[in-house]
């Protein structure tokens, strides 16, 4: 009996951090949708660490299940394209700048053909993920800037 009243006591505990952390994402998303630019993208970026975070405690432990994740990283995303987009990342340096569509662009590195300089220009484009990249016709596909002939082929063959 004590080892099913400790293993409930810890994942009571680690239910009660989940629940902490994603109020504090929900906090920080709905900051940087009632912000203007600086501020919307430092609370995007504290809600994406929040995500990383519960995401990393759902792989510690089997009994955590939260298939809505990946749905929310993907809306993250998509707010992060369209605050790029918007030219909220304007102030910041190129490091960061960098970073931050590195960071949003990631998803779409998940299609084979698709790596990280190709991500970037995707993103930049404003697609942000791939259900928006499967979106595309094959013409808004090739109106992305500076994707070559072979990069648009590979990911039109893995679309």
């Amino acid at each position: 009996m004590h080892e099913n009243e400790s293993t409930t006591s810890r994942e009571h505990a680690i239910a009660l951090e989940l629940q902490a952390l994603a109020q504090q994402a929900r906090e920080a998303l709905l900051t940087a949708l009632e912000s203007d630019d600086e501020v919307a993208i430092t609370a995007l970026e504290s809600a994406s660490d929040l995500l990383t975070s519960i995401g990393e405690l759902t792989r510690q432990h089997d009994f955590i299940d939260l298939p809505v994740l990946d749905d929310v990283q993907r809306d993250v995303d998509r707010l992060a394209c369209s605050l790029y987009r918007q030219g909220a990342c304007d102030s910041l340096d190129n490091v960061a700048r960098t970073a931050f569509v590195d960071r949003h662009a990631k998803a779409l590195t998940a299609l084979n053909g698709i790596g990280p300089v190709s991500a970037r220009k995707l993103f930049v484009h404003g697609i942000g993920d791939l259900e928006q990249l499967r979106a595309l016709s094959p013409d808004g596909l090739g109106s992305v800037e500076g994707l070559s002939a072979a990069t648009l082929a590979r990911i039109k063959a893995n679309l």
